[in-house]
This record gives C-alpha cells, sequence and structure tokens, in this order.
C-alpha cells in the first residue's frame, strides 16, 4: 500500500484519478501528507522545523501562514477587487460572465472566442476560438468534474483553495501576437520585493521554454536546463518589462512571499494571477542549489505562525 501511495503522490495525473476513486491521500494529514509527497518529488526529506529552502519554505508557509487575505486572492473571481483597487481595473481582462455552475451558463450569450475558467484550479482552462466548433456538452462535464474535485487544495494541501466557493468565469480572448501564443511573465516576489521574472513562452507548441532574469536582464540559470544554456544567452526584453516589474511590486507589497503573474500584448498590461505556492513548493526543474539560494530570500522570522 505504500508503494502505492508513493505512485499517487509523485504522478499528478494518477493522483487526479486516485481522487476520482478510493480518495485515500485525502485522510492523510497535511503535515505527513507533505512530508512525503516532498520526499517522492525532490527526493530529500524536508526540515520543517528549520527550512533553509525554498522548497521547504513554501511548505512551511502552507502550513503556518494562515493570512485571512489569502482565500480571496487565489479565487480568480474575488482576486479582481483587489486587483483593482491596487493597480487600477484597466490591467483586468474583461468579464464576460461568472456562473456557480457550468449548467447555468447561457452560450448563446458568450462571444465567438472566450476562455472559461475554474475559479480555483490549476490549468482548469477551457481556450474557445471558435463557438460554433466547440463540444458544449464535453465543456460542461470537464467544468463540473474540476469544480467537484478541489484538486489543488488535495495535490499540494494549498489551505487557501479549501475555502474558495467552487464558481466558473469566461474571460475575453486575448489575441497573441507571438507566434508560440500568449506569453506569461511570472515575477517571484519576496516581501513586496520582484525579484526576478520567468518568461513562459512557446506554449502552444506543445514545448513550453521557462527563461528566468533579473531587473537588469541578466539571463538566470535556476533551472537544470539552463546550464547547457550558453554564458551570453538572452531573449529580447519587452518594452513594458520594467513598468510590468512595478505593478508587480504594488501586487506583492503585503505578502512574505508570492509569485505576480502578468501577461503583455500590444504593449497592454493585464493581470494573470496570484500564486502562493508556486508548483506547489515541489518544483524539481531547480537546481539544488537555486532552491537554497532562492530560500535564502524568504525571512519566515516576520511572519505570525498559526498552526
Amino acid at each position: 500500500m505504500l508503494a502505492r501511495i508513493k505512485e499517487i503522490l509523485c504522478n499528478p495525473c494518477e493522483f487526479g484519478f486516485w481522487l476520482s476513486g478510493r480518495r485515500i491521500c485525502r485522510i492523510i494529514p497535511d503535515k505527513a501528507y507533505i512530508k512525503f509527497k516532498y520526499r517522492c518529488i525532490l527526493r530529500r526529506w524536508p526540515d520543517l522545523d528549520n527550512p533553509r529552502y525554498l522548497s521547504e519554505k513554501i511548505q512551511w508557509l502552507k502550513l503556518h501562514d494562515r493570512n485571512a487575505l489569502y482565500p480571496n486572492l487565489v479565487d480568480k473571481y474575488a482576486v479582481r477587487s483587489y486587483v483593482a483597487e491596487q493597480i487600477g481595473e484597466e490591467y483586468l481582462v474583461p468579464l464576460i460572465g461568472v456562473w456557480n455552475s457550468p449548467l447555468e451558463i447561457d452560450w448563446n450569450s458568450l462571444p465567438d472566442k472566450f476562455v472559461l475558467k475554474t475559479v480555483d484550479g490549476s490549468h482548469t482552462n477551457i481556450i474557445c476560438t471558435k463557438k460554433e466548433e466547440l463540444d458544449k456538452d464535453a465543456a460542461v462535464k470537464r467544468l463540473l468534474k474540476w469544480q467537484k474535485s478541489n484538486q489543488t487544495f488535495y495535490y499540494g494541501r494549498e489551505w487557501p483553495y479549501k475555502q474558495v466557493k467552487p464558481r466558473i468565469i469566461a474571460e475575453e480572448y486575448i489575441e497573441s501576437t507571438v507566434p508560440g501564443g500568449l506569453v506569461d511573465y511570472k515575477f517571484m516576489c519576496f516581501n513586496g520585493i520582484a525579484d526576478n521574472v520567468m518568461i513562459c513562452s512557446d506554449r502552444q507548441t506543445g514545448k513550453t521554454r521557462f527563461d528566468h532574469f533579473d531587473k537588469d536582464w541578466k539571463h538566470l540559470k535556476y533551472q537544470h536546463v539552463d546550464l547547457e544554456k550558453p554564458a551570453d544567452y538572452t531573449v529580447p526584453k519587452p518594452a513594458q518589462m520594467d513598468e510590468m516589474f512595478r505593478i508587480a511590486e504594488l501586487l506583492a507589497k503585503p505578502f512574505p512571499y508570492v509569485r505576480v503573474d502578468l501577461y503583455c500584448e500590444r504593449d497592454k498590461i493585464y493581470f494573470g494571477e496570484l500564486t502562493f505556492y508556486p508548483q506547489s513548493g515541489f518544483d524539481a526543474d531547480f537546481t539544488e542549489q537555486t532552491d537554497l539560494y532562492l530560500g535564502a530570500k524568504l525571512d519566515l522570522n516576520f511572519i505570525t505562525k498559526n498552526d
């Protein structure tokens, strides 16, 4: 049985299947679950009493940082109010509709292109670029399944998601001017300071590229794949990058650690989401040296510990 649990914990797809079946992993206490899953993915046991690695500190934050704001800020609908207050409504992707259930969606009212999202999920989006070709029954079935699973909480025990009211939103589809599809700019922020940005590009090719840069546009060899790149490796710096760093810091200001996700198309910046536990703290793409280096930037001493 332990071998079976290990297989489930290490494989997100398998984990999702298991949740829809016997759901055995749900009965494991959060701390024990997190430690075992961490060991399965990162191949070492976490020290949650004296964490040093960023991955360890993210687990510590899950268990002890119970900021009452977080449930609203991980909710893709509720967070819009926070963004509007901090930086203005003009940075929000236009909202088309919000529903408690996909069964309530008025398909006739939707434009030809749109994006459907669950407010409490990760990778739970349906991108529609031609409404007449969308299998609406299949879309409803997928959305209902995502709403029932609460997989973001059960996959990594990210407690704020357990308090989010399941809903569906529709946002306008943003046309990409880049052949590889819409580019994500993900800013890693420590104590309100945007330390670096991860650029996620070529998503539509099936071979997404992840590149990290600091504010001076120096390429950061944070991942194992970066070690093979030449010393002078770079990508063109977007014209709005300095402004995106500024906006990320405005949104991150109250928090010890958060990733601020933005988009930029035709020089217009859009808010994506706030992520308090990137990769749920189980990012095996980072080198161990990177994990330790970034961990040193996150000071847990100023956080009130709530068990």
